[in-house]
């Protein structure tokens, strides 16, 4: 009788370990459909139809994949476009150097603005008002542009030597990653704006940005090889060193998990935060009052783009799991790759790899569990 209690209770265990270890995720399938040849495609955007909006600086093209990814429509818009991103109302605007572009979906015209108080223009968003925020990789200054008058506003950053890449906007309040300082940037301009700055760790180089649902922003950061939160409410910051590689680039946030894409190792990775034993450390931020100066842009040069349509041929993919520990899932990519921007929507990530010259589209996994019937 003993011996069949202590087989019963080893049988048990064994059924319980399989149902909390139920989540089977051994690699991850993906598709991959060729970009141009001779270019380098950077940032992805999604618009409000789910249509995927693409930058291939080095080919001077924008290309569109529309949502149920069976049709692809390429522009050629000429220098080097960056961040191309839907404006909702039949334009796409794009930075190249000194100067904001936009390419009129009806009749594919194009128009440049030069911002001349610019070094050089990184990436752009969209506040709710429709105005249009850029950042400067070149000076430690943001601008506000707004379409309807050309007027163009100067917003010189706390610190000087301040080094900005891509921006996040969220209705009246701008988020900035200074990687040369360490900081997080808030620049709150709904009335008499100020801004609020967090410092990070010693060594921290914060680059991507991205917003959870419960309004916590997400950052990679390439000094320490980590992802971090922070909690604007509760000034909470918390670390995630990457199980491996070391230089996280983009990330988006999705059902509650951070997605990013990693460069040195060449990876894609999945944290889920609510599996990870990180500890929360209290950072207390500053603030500033914010300047800023206005001018009026002269009319811009225009031009024409040339338009090619296709159909995707997408090719079956898989990619290996090299970590999978506290929840974090990391998967390698072809050792020639360099993921870049990354995109969540639909239950699907998307993600060029400008060195292999590809888009890459996964499906996120479902958690699968083995049921536990006691009878």
């Amino acid at each position: 009788m003993r011996r069949r209690i202590i087989l019963t209770v080893i049988f048990v265990v064994c059924l319980l370990g399989l149902a909390m270890a139920g989540k089977a995720l051994a690699g991850l399938s993906a598709q991959e459909m060729p970009l141009s040849s001779n270019g380098a495609a950077i940032e992805i955007h999604t618009d409000a139809q789910g249509n995927l909006w693409i930058s291939d600086f080095l080919a001077g093209g924008i290309w569109k994949v529309n949502a149920a990814g069976n049709g692809y429509t390429a522009y050629t818009v000429g220098g080097f476009p960056a961040d191309a991103q839907s404006d909702g109302q039949g334009g796409v605007w794009w930075v190249d150097g000194n100067y904001l572009g936009r390419l009129n979906l009806a009749d594919n015209t194009t128009q440049l603005w030069n911002v001349s108080a610019s070094i050089y223009l990184w990436g752009l968003g969209f506040d709710s008002s429709g105005k249009i925020w850029l950042t400067d990789s070149g000076i430690g200054n943001i601008y506000r542009y707004t379409p309807s008058s050309r007027e163009t506003c100067t917003y010189p950053l706390p610190l000087e030597s301040a080094e900005i890449f891509y921006p996040l906007v969220n209705g009246s309040q701008l988020w900035l990653a200074d990687s040369f300082n360490g900081q997080l940037l808030r620049l709150d301009f709904s009335s008499t704006p100020e801004w609020t700055s967090w410092q990070l760790p010693v060594d921290s180089i914060p680059f991507g940005l991205a917003q959870d649902a419960s309004g916590d922003v997400w950052f990679t950061d390439n000094g320490l090889a980590e992802l971090g939160r922070l909690s604007p409410t509760s000034n909470e910051l918390t670390l995630y060193p990457l199980p491996v590689g070391t230089s996280p680039f983009m990330l988006a946030a999705s059902e509650g998990k951070i997605w990013y894409t990693e460069q040195i190792l060449a990876s894609i990775g999945m944290l889920d935060p609510s599996l990870n034993p990180a500890t929360p450390n209290i950072v207390m931020p500053s603030t500033a009052s914010a300047s800023f100066s206005c001018i009026t842009l002269d009319a811009p040069t225009t031009g024409s783009a040339s338009v090619s349509n296709g159909v995707p041929s997408w090719a079956d993919a898989s990619y290996t799991t090299v970590a999978e520990e506290n929840g974090w899932m990391v998967y390698q990519l072809p050792t020639s790759s360099q993921p870049n921007g990354i995109v969540m929507s639909n239950r699907q990530g998307v993600v060029p790899d400008s060195l292999r010259h590809k888009l890459i589209r996964f499906t996120l996994q479902q958690e699968i569990y083995i049921p536990l019937v006691v009878r």
